[in-house]
This record gives C-alpha cells, structure tokens and sequence, in this order.
C-alpha cells in the first residue's frame, strides 16, 4: 500500500479539482490478491460536517468478511452488534475526536476476502441469468454496492477516485476517467477518478483484450476475454452511432467513456459509462440494435438522471420507448411492438398482480414488466402523440438538463412537459400512474345494418 501521507496530499489537491459538491468523497487505494481471494484498501473518506450536527459520532456499513479500523488511532472505530446474522454487512460507530465545523478527511483502513458464490438468480425473470453480491476468483472480480466493500454512509450520491494495484496480465474496469494505466514493478497500476455524483462504486476486473476508438469527445472501449477485433469493431460502430443518435435526441453524453466488458459469466448490467454483458449474450446478433442500446441509453435515463425509487421507477418505461421501441419504429415496426406490448399486459397482468406504475421500482416476473416496462412506454407514446414529437422530446432534454446527476420522479418529468407545453398535466400523470389497469374496449348495442 502506499504511504498515508502521500496519499493525503494527493487527495487534498483532488478535492480541489472535483467539481461537484457531493456530501461524501472516497478517495480508494486498492491492493488486489486474486489467489488469496482478498483486497486491501485505504479510504480517504471525506465527510460533510453536516453527518455530525451536534454529535461526534457517524455510522457506516461494511461486508461483514471485512475488518474495518484507521491508521490514525484519533479515531475509534466499534462494531455495533446485529441480530440478523444473514446480513451481508456489518454496522460500524466512527467517534471522532475534537471539536470540528468543516469538512474531515477521515483514514479507514479494511481488508479480508470477498467470496459470495454464483448463484441462479432467484427471480422468476431470471431467464438464465446467475447472481452475486460480489467476488473476487480466477476467472474475473465483481465488486458493487451490493458487495458492500466501500463503507456505506447511507449518502445516496458520492464520488470517488480508485486506484487499483493487481497482477499485470489483469485491468480494471469502473466509471469514471481512466487516468493511470501502467506496469508499475511486478504489478499492475490503474486508477479512475469520478467527479460526477454516482450511487455505487463498481470495481471488475479479469484478463481482458482492449479495443478503443473515439467517437468524438467520448472514448469507446471494448474489454473482451477472447481476442475478437471483428466483434469488437461491430460494437465500436455500433456505439458510435448510437451515442450520435442519443446525443441529438437527448443532449450531451454525461461521461467521458462508453465500454462494452465482457463477463466471465452471463449478465446484463448496465452501469454508469460501460456495460457488462456475458460471453454469450456480447455474440448474438440481435443484441447489437435490441439491449445494447438500451443499456448505452440507460446512461442518460437512470445512471445521470437517478431514480427516486421511494415515488417509482420511471426510467425503464422511458429507455424502453427511446431504445427498444424507437429502433423498431426506424425499421417500420413500430405498431407491431406496440401492440406485443399491450398483448403482453393482457396476457400476464390480471388483478391479482396489477399495480400502479408509481409502485414499479424492478422486474422480477412477466407482470413486473408488463406494467414497469410496457404501461410506462405507452404512457410515453401517449404524451407524444398529445403534443407531437417537437415537443415531446423538447420536454424530455429540458428533464435531463434540469436534473441531470440529481434524483428524480414522475413529478420532476411532468414539469418538465408543464413548462414546455404550458399545461397542467397533473390529472393526466395522476390517471395514468396512480391507477391500476389499462383502457379496454366494450362494445354495447351492436346492431347489423344491411348497407
């Protein structure tokens, strides 16, 4: 590990340049041991003096397989006792010395193995998928919130910087600027930093091919674990395409790098600046105009502009409509794919199992996403047939430009259409959101004429 001192120092000229002003800021120093199972790390944790208030005390969570403590014996650490053992995370009282009114950069050192085995998802939407919260083996690392490795303040947004130290034949993928990439002795050094408000820090990691080209301002990378240029290149076009189409849909890019990085087992995640998407899944060939894109426009709707899951998860119905829906409209097929997802409503959807779309928050059955998914599209086909696609998309750039890296709702998109369009649309969001069911058609009074 490298010197506290120095690290502090680098860390204190950091805190100058990041340009967000996030209540929480990690700056982590990471030592990985692949065959050991193990990681090793120093948080330069920056606190917003507004955690203490009148207290000097602060709590945070850590996986439960990891030892927390600082190198600086000014501050005492105690674990808090929990009576549910199945928790993956162990609950930690930080006591910090002195009187205090600014921010504090407070020293935490842990370390331990990270070992939570594949599983098949539990999900009845699983389709085949497998889960963990998080490991670290010979075949690649995972590392998320769900893993639990960097101490949790239960802050919804923070930033970070990573610099990783691992055996040479490996790199790492997360979100943020890739600044440092090098053999650093018998190792491998790479760090990221990530000014921009994020909800969780990924870490992933294996033995990968690189592949980059520019797509104006932004980097399109490729991390394969079989060296494939071809395919590589069909998913670096592809990218660059898309990020032109969203960029003149929506508005800027919000990161400076987008990666497709192949899993060492089959996913589908979309995180912030890159995809992971396993080895089969990367080779089909519909994938490429289908999920791809979808996960690329999850960058814009749901990994700049967050969700606030407490009033609903818009942004799967919005992603769909912008990504999956539009590309078959471009093609012709747009009524068909509408009409598959109402076909889907009627089929799966029955009062047993509806619900408003305010309560989605994500799929794990047919139903799920037959109201998460497919009921929010057609509610946004709604609104742009209300008042056409110039104003449609108009309302939808000024929601990503007004609340781009905050949390947000339904409300915060219809305001946005209230002040594009000069309307009061609360009863037509509260109709269509807070009720269950969608429009059915009866016919009364059925007479046959003889022309």
């Amino acid at each position: 590990m490298r010197n506290l001192k120095t690290i502090i120092s680098v860390f204190t000229v950091c805190l100058w340049i990041n340009g967000y002003s996030q209540s929480i800021h990690h700056e982590l120093n990471v030592d990985l041991n692949i065959s050991d199972k193990s990681i090793e790390v120093i948080d330069l944790a920056t606190i917003s003096a507004k955690y203490f208030k009148e207290h000097d005390t602060l709590f945070c969570f850590l996986n439960k397989n990891l030892k927390l403590t600082s190198p600086d014996k000014n501050y005492k650490i105690s674990e808090i006792e929990q009576n549910n053992t199945s928790l993956i995370f162990k609950k930690y009282m930080i006591h910090v010395p002195g009187s205090f009114k600014n921010d504090l950069i407070i020293p935490l050192k842990y370390g331990g193995k990270i070992i939570d085995e594949i599983t098949t998802g539990a999900a009845e939407y699983a389709r085949g998928f497998s889960e963990t919260n998080g490991i670290i083996c010979d075949e690649g690392i995972f590392m998320a919130g769900s893993t639990y490795w960097v101490p949790s303040f239960e802050e919804p947004l923070f930033s970070f910087n990573l610099t990783v130290m691992l055996r040479p034949g490996w790199n790492v993928v997360s979100q943020g600027n890739r600044t440092i990439n090098e053999i650093a002795g018998d190792k491998r050094k790479v760090r990221y930093e990530s000014p921009e408000p994020t909800e969780e820090i990924y870490l992933i990691s294996a033995a990968w091919t690189e592949y980059e080209q520019e797509a104006g301002d932004v980097l399109v990378q490729a991390f394969l674990r079989t060296p494939d240029e071809e395919l590589a290149n069909r998913y670096l076009g592809v990218t660059s395409n898309y990020l032109k189409m969203y960029e003149g849909l929506i508005g800027p890019y919000p990161y400076t790098k987008f990666a497709l990085v192949e899993n060492f087992w089959e996913t589908g995640y979309g995180m912030p600046s890159f995809t992971l998407l396993g080895e089969k899944v990367i080779r089909f060939p519909f994938i490429l105009h289908s999920s791809y894109p979808h996960e690329l426009l999850h960058n814009w709707w749901g990994n700049s502009v967050f969700v606030d899951y407490e009033k609903g998860n818009w942004c799967e119905g919005i992603t769909v409509y912008m990504a999956d829906h539009l590309i078959k409209e471009q093609r012709g097929q747009g009524s068909e794919y509408r009409r598959t997802t109402l076909q889907k409503f009627t089929d799966y959807v029955n009062e047993t199992n509806d619900f408003p779309v305010v309560e989605f928050r994500s799929r794990h059955n047919a139903a799920e996403e037959a109201v998460g998914y497919g009921k929010a599209t057609m509610f946004n086909h709604m609104l742009r047939k209300k008042f056409g696609d110039e104003k449609f998309v108009e309302a939808y750039r000024t929601f990503y430009v007004d609340n781009k890296f905050e949390i947000s709702s339904f409300d915060d998109i219809r305001k946005s259409f209230e002040k594009i369009t000069d309307s009061d649309l609360k009863p037509f969001f509260d109709q269509w959101l807070l009720r269950k069911g969608a429009p059915e058609i009866k016919l009364s009074d059925v007479k046959l004429e003889k022309a």
